[in-house]
Parts: C-alpha cells; sequence; structure tokens
C-alpha cells in the first residue's frame, strides 16, 4: 500500500516532481564534475608542478665521498618507485677555460636506464616476451623549461650557460677546451643554455664525458629527484616516536619525507627535501581540494534549497489529501514517511542523472582547462550519489515537518 500511494503521488504530480529532480540534478552535476576532477587531478597537476622543479636532493652521506652511479636505479625499486618519476645526477668540479675558472658540471641529458629485476612483458605479433625494465630519465624530463638555443648536445658536445658564453665570448658550433689539472678535453658547443639559475654561468656536458674528465668513473656528486608526494601534515612526523601500526601507514603514504627514507635505504646517500618545491606543491594542492569542496558545497546547499520549494509547494497543495489520510488513520509517523520516500526518490532519480552529467563536464573542464583526461571515478559516483540523496531528504525536512503537523478537522472543515 505505502509503495502503491508513493507512485500514485509521483504519478500526479510530475511537474512539481521533475521541479525537485532538476534541482537535485544540477547540484549533483556540479558536486560529481567537481569530486571527479579533484580525485584525478591532483596526480595529474603533481605531474604538471614536477616540470617546475625537483623536490628531493640526494647528497652523498659524507662530506668528500660520492654517490655510486651505478646504484641510482635502485630508486625504481623502491615501495614508491612508480613516483620516482625523473632524476638527474650531476658531477660538478671547476676547470680552466681560456684561463678563466668555469663550473663543468656532467649530468644525463636523457638517458635510459635498465632496471635489473624488473620485467615488462612486451606482446610482439606472435608471443609474449619478458623484457628488462627501462626507464627514460635526464633533465629534458625533470627540468623541461631548460632554454636551449642549439641543440642538445651528444657524446662530446656541450652546453654553455649564456653567462658563461658572454664571459668567454663563445657561440654555438665553436670548440672549448676544458682543463682539470693535468687532464683536458675538447668539447664543440651544441647549444646556449639559458635557465635563469646556476647553470647559466656553467659549462654542461654529458656524465660520462664529465667523469672521463675528473677520473671519477661512476661516481657523482649529487642527484635531483623529482617525486610525486602528498602534502605532509603540518605537524611534523617523527617516524622513530611511531607505533608499529603508524609508522606501516606512514610508510606507505607517498609522503616526501617516506619516499626520501626510502631512497636511502637502497642508496648511500642522505635525501634531503627541496623545502620551496616541496611545500609550495603541498599548498597549492591543499588549496585546491578546499576550493573544490567548498564550490561543492555551495551547490548542494543551493540544490537542498531548490527541493525545499519545490516540495512546499506540493505539500501545500495536497492538504487536503493529508488531512483525510489522518482522518482515516494515518499518523504523523507515516505521512513523513510517505513524503521521505518521495523525497529518497526524488535524490535517486536526480543523483544517477546529475554523475552521467558530471563525468560528461568533468571531461570537458579537464581538456580545457588542465589539458587532461579526467578519468571517471566510482568513488566521486558514490560520494556524489548520497549527497544527492541526503540533500533531498535534508531539503524536505521542514515541509514533511509541516505535512505531519496538519490538522485533519481544520484542513477538512476548509478553514
Amino acid at each position: 500500500m505505502f509503495f502503491r500511494l508513493l507512485f500514485k503521488a509521483i504519478q500526479r504530480r510530475k511537474l512539481k516532481i521533475a521541479l525537485a529532480v532538476l534541482a537535485v540534478v544540477m547540484g549533483a552535476s556540479i558536486a560529481s564534475t567537481l569530486l571527479t576532477i579533484s580525485f584525478d587531478i591532483n596526480d595529474k597537476m603533481g605531474r604538471e608542478l614536477k616540470s617546475y622543479g625537483a623536490n628531493i636532493l640526494l647528497l652523498p652521506s659524507e662530506e668528500g665521498k660520492f654517490i655510486n652511479e651505478s646504484e641510482l636505479y635502485k630508486m625504481k625499486t623502491i615501495f614508491w618507485r612508480h613516483n620516482i618519476i625523473g632524476y638527474s645526477p650531476y658531477l660538478s668540479d671547476t676547470v680552466k677555460i681560456k684561463d678563466e675558472e668555469i663550473v663543468l658540471s656532467g649530468t644525463y641529458f636523457s638517458e635510459e636506464i635498465k632496471i635489473p629485476g624488473i620485467k615488462k612483458t612486451w606482446f610482439g605479433t606472435r608471443k609474449a616476451e619478458e623484457k628488462e625494465a627501462v626507464f627514460k630519465t635526464g633533465v629534458k624530463t625533470i627540468a623541461p623549461w631548460w632554454k636551449i638555443d642549439g641543440e642538445w648536445p651528444s657524446q662530446g658536445g656541450a652546453l654553455v650557460g649564456t653567462n658563461a658564453a658572454e664571459k668567454l665570448g663563445l657561440k654555438q658550433g665553436d670548440f672549448l677546451k676544458a682543463q682539470f689539472g693535468s687532464d683536458n678535453a675538447t668539447f664543440k658547443i651544441s647549444g646556449l643554455l639559458s635557465t635563469g639559475g646556476e647553470e647559466d654561468g656553467q659549462v654542461i656536458v654529458s656524465l660520462l664525458d664529465a667523469q672521463k674528465l675528473f677520473n671519477r668513473q661512476d661516481k657523482v656528486d649529487r642527484v635531483v629527484v623529482s617525486a610525486l608526494t602528498k602534502p605532509e601534515p603540518e605537524k611534523k612526523i617523527d617516524p622513530s616516536k611511531l607505533s608499529p601500526e603508524e609508522y606501516e601507514i606512514w610508510y606507505c603514504t607517498p609522503y616526501i619525507s617516506s619516499i626520501m627514507l626510502q631512497i636511502e635505504e637502497v642508496i648511500d646517500g642522505n635525501a634531503k627535501p627541496i623545502r620551496q618545491v616541496a611545500d609550495n606543491e603541498g599548498k597549492l594542492l591543499n588549496k585546491f581540494e578546499m576550493l573544490m569542496l567548498l564550490i561543492t558545497g555551495i551547490a548542494m546547499i543551493s540544490a537542498s534549497l531548490g527541493v525545499t520549494a519545490a516540495m512546499t509547494t506540493t505539500i501545500f497543495e495536497r492538504r487536503r489529501e493529508i488531512g483525510l489520510m489522518k482522518a482515516v488513520g494515518a499518523d504523523r509517523v507515516q505521512i513523513s514517511q510517505l513524503f521521505l520516500g518521495e523525497a529518497v526518490i526524488i535524490g535517486i532519480i536526480g543523483g544517477t542523472i546529475g554523475i552521467l552529467i558530471g563525468f560528461g563536464l568533468a571531461r570537458i573542464v579537464g581538456l580545457w582547462v588542465f589539458s587532461a583526461v579526467i578519468n571517471p571515478s566510482l568513488v566521486s559516483a558514490l560520494v556524489s550519489g548520497i549527497l544527492s540523496i541526503g540533500v533531498a531528504l535534508f531539503g524536505s525536512l521542514l515541509p514533511v515537518k509541516r505535512a505531519a503537523e496538519v490538522e485533519p478537522s481544520i484542513i477538512l472543515r476548509g478553514d
């Protein structure tokens, strides 16, 4: 009987129900759009932010020592290896060029690193084969803002910072002779480099060329790492004071501190955060999340007000019907259940339509604003659905309360 009355009530008042559904659709679509973007864009924004600088600096464990280049691949074997999106080792020292002392640094421009012990399955035309995983990294990956007037160098080539080029009177295509103690090497300048940083006053060559010149094979003096991280809590975490359960949660969360510890576990070095980059990433992502939640909250409040207006009108028009139901024995609880049932149906219908619209809008916003494809999320769908039903119920509370308080004797008498 309850469901029959519910169905008949909805059928007779399609327009009023449609208005309430429309209010929920608007709120749910905005909530679904923003939640979908929020859940999926953080990783993409994190990757985008990494293009503005690495956030971890790995130094030798002791002053005067070096890090072994051959061990750097181990960063791609840690628990959060997929969060290491790039690294570039450096080996620097002072050389003499045209009787001027200049810092010469060797690094990776674009290097393919094989990861021993990790296999990737490759499906060829006939059968699947397992190949050793290869990781491409270097300054092209972690420092795409480097501006090159010319070309990236190959073996035996060099980039000269704009300040160094002006000081030495060098240009693209020239040859320079770098002297280090009794050793020397000649490089062809493939391009002039502008970064706005210390590199503008340096000569940059491949890491292998620098190691040969300095006679420090397999050695690097620092490594800059770009890692996807989650903003750390405002209260600083001391891993040594955590319980085993808390430590496991911290270790398995991509905080910059936990990723640094995991790097130190596999490489003999001292990892430090590049705080300016790491802190700004966390603050920006937190503010973005707060903005998404704020707009979602405003949208759901607006939807709730729309439901309240529609339900109030419906209940006002149905006063005689309510009075008649009470006259034949319906109590306050049964009247409330009938209208709350309508609210649940409004929430389900409006939420379903709004979620589908939200997924489409999220994709459009992702492409237009963030230049990234936003993938639908089951979590955002569930949260949006729950919010839609909650908004419909919340918006119906006051009208339902008024419906439950209707006095049948007054209504049926026509007063």
